[in-house]
């Protein structure tokens, strides 16, 4: 997936999505990010104001979210 189709889908849904072997999610209520994984309980905690903050900010596996899109199926 792109970076650019990512954008687009993030604007009416909420995605899922496994990534070795772990689930992951986001929701955005009232226009922030949210997001959930399995393997990183903490990551509940982490709050993203735009969509590029989610994409740099939220590592998973010891890499940004910007790096996995093209490894993904949402």
């Amino acid at each position: 997936m792109t970076i650019n189709e990512f954008k687009e889908m993030m604007i009416c849904n909420e995605p899922e999505f496994t990534y070795n072997g772990q689930f992951y999610s986001i929701c955005s209520p009232g226009g922030k990010y949210y997001v959930m994984s399995s393997d990183n309980p903490a990551d509940e905690e982490l709050v993203f104001d735009t969509i590029d903050d989610l994409l740099d900010g939220w590592v998973i596996q010891g890499k940004p979210l910007r790096e996995l899109l093209p490894e993904l199926e949402f």
